[in-house]
């Protein structure tokens, strides 16, 4: 190839390549040959340092042809699929899908290296993420978010999380769909600690039950921090809202049914006691209302 490329021949040489390692989602495709790989990197190379350069047009191409991929080939294995049968065909296709976007990317790392980075748009491999679960969460995004839900809470009372969890979880927030599915983990935290916190009012010392909210509210904070791929500081800061919330809300709703307050307060509680009510009624988010989670 001597000269100007344009953008139609070359893209034509680029979309082949990425098709044939979509083949991978099928488990029925070798990957590309050493002469075929180079011909896909010399290609993207040249599209990209050419004088008339089109590195913006194949990163979009990039990005939309993989969610072609997506549609045609991942889709169709998710439908008619439920709970643990639909969460598994999530993590069979998501293992295949990480292979193909290894070979895939190759062929575009000098774009991701210059062009990417240059400009602080998303990694050609957070542009893969994104193509992979936009898709499934725009058809299956309450098949989605049940599954995953589902799994979070029986982990949460003591089940063993399954290994595919943590990779699809860590895709998820390498992609944009992440403040769709991080709503919808903090909402259900926020009904999960609503439900127990009414159970455990009933149960325990009010004592026991503000060092219940500690507890909790630790437990939460390591547990959204890695669910999520956000810092502890991130994590407090949902906990407050999520957890500490509806526990306090609970609290103070009890005693103040009970009219267990003032004097009568004071006398009942020990000094730890008193610092344990002091701790869990100073969490709060300077002004943030519990109701975003209702």
């Amino acid at each position: 190839m001597n000269g100007h490329l344009s953008f139609e021949e070359g893209w034509k040489v680029l979309e082949q390549g990425i098709v044939k390692c979509s083949k991978i989602l099928e488990c029925t495709s070798t990957r590309p040959t050493v002469a075929e790989y180079m011909n896909y990197y010399d290609c993207s190379y040249r599209m990209a340092v050419q004088k008339e350069h089109y590195c913006l047009e194949m990163y979009n191409g990039f990005k939309t042809t993989l969610a072609d991929c997506v549609r045609a080939m991942v889709l169709p294995h998710l439908m008619h699929k439920q709970n643990d049968y639909f969460f598994r065909e999530l993590v069979k296709m998501w293992s295949n899908y990480t292979i193909m976007i290894r070979c895939v990317t190759g062929f575009f790392s000098y774009l991701d290296r210059c062009y990417v980075e240059q400009y602080k748009l998303p990694s050609l491999s957070d542009a893969a993420a994104t193509s992979f679960f936009g898709p499934v969460f725009s058809y299956f995004g309450d098949e989605a978010r049940t599954a995953l839900l589902t799994l979070i809470r029986q982990e949460r009372d003591g089940s063993n999380m399954d290994s595919g969890f943590m990779d699809v979880m860590h895709g998820i927030c390498r992609s944009e769909v992440k403040p769709l599915i991080q709503n919808a983990v903090l909402q259900d935290t926020y009904a999960y600690y609503s439900m127990r916190s009414s159970e455990w009012i009933m149960h325990y010392s009010l004592p026991d039950y503000l060092a219940k909210v500690q507890e909790s509210m630790g437990k939460e904070t390591n547990r959204l921090a890695y669910y999520l791929n956000i810092s502890s500081a991130d994590s407090m800061d949902l906990c407050l809202k999520a957890v500490n919330d509806p526990m306090m809300e609970t609290y103070n709703s009890y005693t103040s049914e009970k009219q267990i307050g003032g004097q009568l307060l004071l006398q009942t509680y020990k000094t730890v006691e008193e610092e344990l009510l002091d701790r869990c009624s100073s969490m709060t988010l300077g002004g943030c209302s519990s109701s975003s989670f209702h």
